[in-house]
């Protein structure tokens, strides 16, 4: 049944039932939820869910068709962590978001997608996987609907057990690559419900997919702006002078460093390349989503807060740029920015001094289906 709970759309078995209200984005109220439940248990009844015989780690491999792997462990990390920074973020939270999450954790008791995080002491990892892999049962080999092969072994070797923790009380910081509502949400739970005093390592933890940081494979996001003024645009491409080189494309290209800035604007294509003598003591204000925001959403177009105007939505940084050019042609979009993608390594100096990217700063994978493993409280 796994294939069809975690890629079956418009299965009555599909765990995305369950998550459902989530997927719009649109406010949940309680009736919604209820019919979470009620698709949750309906999976539980029917037997489609079993329960780990004793305690294991997992290991899980996603293969896309273009051969990628991605490889990492699944397994439970404490709130605690998260609460007092040990596990860091990069992004804000927005508190409407996590009361509906919270309160879709109280109703089910379950989260039903592990957390991304990444290990910078990735060595250790690498050589666990290695050793123990082999050796273990493998409990699912499946395509889900993106061609994505997805492996997942269970560790139950008690001494690998112990090496794998052992090395974790070592490890002084985890990143979140993506989740942060996920984990945020969670936590809030386990505070709510006061779960650390019973059963403290069981009860406060989160289910994470931990993967060696090299593993990740990460993008950005385009920034699509409609229902703005001809005049701006010009300003921009006129007066952007005093903070970027400034040439017009003949035909479109991709940010070839960190620097450039792509645009598709009603009059062409324009490069962006930032000018020397713009670097900050802050590492958030460093990066260029944080740079194009200020140099040119504030300057030419009033863009003073991107979480919340509406003349400004996101997309997938691989999106090509036939498909911006064509949104643009039939008026869905006025224009489109385009950035180089930002690395582990600035992710984690903003992380490490605990600051925050604009939203839809980076687009992160792997992307874990959703009820393949399920973490109950």
């Amino acid at each position: 049944m796994v294939k069809e709970i975690v890629c079956g759309s418009g299965s009555p078995n599909h765990y995305e039932n369950v998550i459902k209200p989530f997927l719009s984005g649109n406010p949940v109220d309680s009736s919604q939820i209820e019919t979470s439940l009620k698709y949750f248990k309906r999976l539980k009844i029917a037997g489609h869910f079993s329960k780990q015989s004793k305690p294991c780690f997992y290991i899980y491999r996603q293969t896309t068709a273009d051969d990628i792997a991605f490889q990492g462990i699944i397994l439970g990390v404490n709130a605690g962590d998260y609460l007092n920074g040990n596990i860091c973020k990069h992004e804000n939270t927005i508190d409407s978001k996590l009361d509906m999450m919270v309160n879709h954790i109280d109703i089910l008791r379950a989260v039903g997608e592990p957390i991304l995080l990444s290990d910078p002491n990735e060595d250790f990892i690498e050589d666990w996987m290695q050793m123990y892999q082999e050796q273990s049962p493998l409990l699912f080999d499946f395509l889900d609907s993106k061609s994505r092969r997805n492996q997942l072994w269970a560790v139950e070797n008690e001494t690998a057990v112990d090496d794998l923790q052992l090395n974790f009380l070592k490890t002084s910081r985890l990143y979140i690559a993506d989740g942060h509502h996920r984990i945020a949400a969670s936590a809030r739970f386990v505070e709510k419900k006061k779960l650390f005093k019973n059963n403290p390592k069981e009860n406060a933890s989160i289910m994470a997919f931990v993967i060696p940081e090299s593993r990740l494979r990460i993008k950005s996001f385009h920034r699509l702006l409609r229902n703005t003024e001809l005049e701006q645009w010009m300003d921009m491409i006129h007066n952007a002078s005093s903070d970027f080189y400034i040439d017009l494309l003949k035909t479109p290209v991709f940010p070839e460093k960190k620097g450039d800035i792509i645009t598709l604007t009603p009059h062409g294509w324009y490069r962006l390349r930032l000018k020397p003598g713009h670097m900050h003591p802050s590492p958030a204000e460093n990066l260029d989503v944080y740079r194009l925001e200020t140099y040119v959403f504030r300057k030419f177009f009033n863009i003073l807060n991107s979480r919340k105007d509406n003349r400004l939505s996101f997309t997938r940084g691989d999106m090509p740029a036939e498909e911006l050019l064509a949104l643009r042609n039939r008026g869905e979009i006025d224009g489109a920015f385009l950035l180089y993608p930002n690395t582990i390594k600035e992710i984690k100096e903003v992380a490490d001094a605990n600051e925050t990217m604009p939203p839809k700063s980076t687009w992160i994978e792997p992307k874990l289906p959703a009820g393949m493993i399920i973490k109950e409280y």
